[in-house]
């Protein structure tokens, strides 16, 4: 299979794969630059099509993958989302489209978890904005670029946008078993929306690509846990692993998205979860010029693969020496195309 604007995408799936397999031979490497003498055209805000107004953004999706070159493993796409309560619009919640600030937020529903299922609602306004943004996308964009459906923010991420932080928090400590068997729905609810998926997108076809790029032949999900940061270790096994062992028991990549210095306590019982892959790792504006070499030499130390951004291309030599260069996957950028081409020449030597 080829892509229009990926034409060594065969290639590059094959690379993919091989990754979450264990067996690549090298770091993989993803390079979007601006095609030579090109003007390059920005990709549209993730969120943009959330009015319904889809073909402008098409337009615009297809402009910036006709002008840029993807190197190495990296494969055009476009993410489509209306925010990251997303998945819990799909439960019921209405979301609030803050234009201004590209960004929206969730409105809880949940009173009481007695008088309330939490389930997939198939009806709702978001989910059918979104399968039809999907439907409207393939028509004009299959064969040319793949799609990465919205984020399932799951477990208590999706509980705090049904409930509220505060009162799931307080939920948490007063009615525990209430909220495990919320969870239990949130599961069952995550699972139904991944088959949805599977039918969309025709995963068996094209498999999945996630909201960073990272791509697998199969079925993949970038899960995450913000509400992490206000809990503790006990709570975060008690709560969140089991509903993150079973998101990843239904997946074939399994990418988790750490979010900022407050969740790295969470990194063993993390990377304890068998069918986990991957960790990518945000420090967040504050901290970003921090040197984190020690947590991805934490995450390799306890058997799992990461994924970053990094500039410098001799530090990605450096890595690629390292007896787990094969668990890596990186994105960098490149002045050229043959400069690109050259950097993951020589790492494959």
């Amino acid at each position: 299979m080829t892509l229009e604007f990926k034409r060594d995408f065969a290639q590059a799936r094959d690379n993919w794969g091989a990754f979450w397999l264990g067996k690549s031979p090298r770091p993989l490497i993803e390079i979007v630059i601006p095609k030579a003498g090109v003007a390059p055209v920005k990709a549209p805000h993730y969120m943009a099509g959330y009015d319904g107004n889809f073909e402008p953004v098409i337009d615009q999706a297809l402009a910036w993958a006709d002008s840029h070159d993807f190197i190495g493993e990296a494969i055009p796409f476009y993410f489509v989302e209306f925010g990251s309560d997303t998945f819990a619009a799909f439960l019921g919640c209405e979301l609030d489209i803050q234009v201004e600030h590209k960004t929206s937020w969730s409105k809880p529903f949940v009173r009481d978890w007695d008088d309330c299922e939490i389930k997939f609602r198939p009806d709702s306004e978001w989910w059918q904005r979104t399968a039809d943004f999907i439907k409207c996308l393939r028509k004009r964009t299959d064969g040319k670029f793949l799609i990465a459906p919205p984020l399932l923010c799951g477990n208590l991420d999706a509980l705090a946008a049904v409930r509220g932080i505060e009162n799931l928090l307080m939920d948490m400590l007063e009615c525990p078993d209430k909220v495990k068997r919320a969870l239990d729905q949130v599961n069952f609810a995550y699972a139904q929306v991944l088959d949805e998926y599977d039918k969309l997108l025709d995963v068996k076809t094209y498999g999945t690509i996630n909201a960073e790029g990272f791509y697998t032949p199969g079925r993949q999900t970038r899960p995450q846990c913000d509400m992490s940061v206000m809990i503790g270790e006990d709570m975060f096994r008690e709560f969140v692993v089991p509903a993150l062992e079973y998101e990843a028991s239904i997946v074939d990549a399994f990418v988790y998205h750490l979010d900022g210095p407050d969740a790295i306590k969470h990194v063993e019982a993390l990377c304890a979860i068998k069918e986990l892959d991957l960790i990518t790792w945000v420090p967040g504006v504050a901290h970003k010029h921090l040197d984190w070499t020690w947590l991805y030499d934490k995450i390799a130390a306890l058997g799992k693969g990461y994924g970053l951004y990094i500039d410098d291309h001799d530090e990605i030599r450096r890595l690629s020496r390292q007896p787990y260069a094969h668990k890596i996957a990186i994105s960098t950028t490149a002045r050229t195309k043959t400069e690109a081409e050259d950097l993951i020449a020589e790492l494959e030597k």
